[in-house]
């Protein structure tokens, strides 16, 4: 046995709903199997039928794992957000990179869809000016028109070359994040993460049909549907005991690799002191030249 125990309220956040309807497939094709799912799970509904319970720590990996990826992805769309804040850029470069990824997938109409798309180079973060580029670049270009032999024009020019370099230098540190930081940690565990909740749906209605095939015996009225009903209970305990078994073991190697996480938050972490320890640098250097 898993440490199951019965009577207990579903757990917030569970979709049996989901589940269920997965495990039952159209109205006209419902199995015997399907109609005794979708009996048990109207009575827990209704609070007129007993419930098996997960052990607490089951309940509590899978609350970790679970918060764990719904916490990761806030976290990756708000480093998209950090890396470009432009929404029209952001939307372009997502785009772009579902149609580069596409190009190379294993679905050939994706391929073909791909291949009917005139741009395709993924993000454009290498490409795309800075805005600190751009204030450079208006500044070196009104400093020129002023005259860069005036007070005023030379150091619009000074400032504006500064700003160049480090919008430059900005580039360099968006695709270092982009590739070291928000590549890997929006990626990690996603195709676990999707095993997983294929596993968990599995385990609801292996939940389920063990449940309604307790529910049979209690309601058995003959010593011959007794039998065969707690043989049912007995082959219906084993297949949610392999299942329990087989998603517990994919929550536990998923919790122990979220802290890898912890590894690309470094690389975040690094590419900020570099990128900042450059740019006071290089600010420090003509700020120096504009006091002689």
């Amino acid at each position: 046995s898993s440490g199951i125990n019965a009577e207990w309220p579903l757990r917030p956040g569970d979709d049996l709903g989901q589940s269920l309807r997965e495990g039952l497939g159209t109205l006209g094709s419902m199995s015997v199997k399907g109609f005794d799912r979708a009996k048990q799970f109207s009575q827990e509904k209704m609070g007129n039928a007993v419930k098996t319970e997960f052990d607490l720590e089951y309940i509590q990996l899978s609350g970790r794992v679970e918060a764990t990826q719904t916490n990761i992805n806030k976290s990756a769309n708000a480093a998209r957000n950090f890396l470009q804040p432009n929404a029209a850029a952001r939307l372009e470069d997502m785009f772009n990179e579902k149609v580069t990824a596409a190009e190379t997938s294993t679905n050939a109409n994706l391929r073909d869809i791909a291949g009917k798309i005139p741009i395709r180079r993924g993000n454009a973060l290498e490409t795309r000016s800075t805005y600190s580029e751009i204030l450079g670049t208006h500044m070196k270009s009104g400093g020129t028109e002023i005259g860069d032999n005036t007070q005023v024009g030379g150091s619009l020019v000074e400032v504006g070359d500064t700003f160049i370099r480090m919008g430059k230098m900005e580039k360099e540190y968006l695709k270092d994040v982009y590739d070291n930081f928000f590549k890997p940690f929006s990626n990690h565990l996603q195709v676990e993460w999707t095993n997983i909740n294929t596993e968990k749906r599995r385990l609801d209605l292996a939940r389920l049909d063990l449940d309604a095939a307790k529910s049979k015996v209690r309601g058995a009225r003959t010593p011959e549907a007794m039998q065969q009903n707690e043989q049912k209970v007995r082959e219906s305990q084993a297949a949610f005991d392999r299942q329990y078994e087989q998603t517990k073991i994919l929550l536990t190697d998923a919790d122990r690799k979220s802290a890898e996480f912890t590894n690309h938050l470094e690389e975040l972490v690094r590419s900020q002191i570099n990128f900042h320890e450059n740019a006071k640098k290089l600010l420090e250097e003509t700020y120096a030249k504009m006091k002689k």
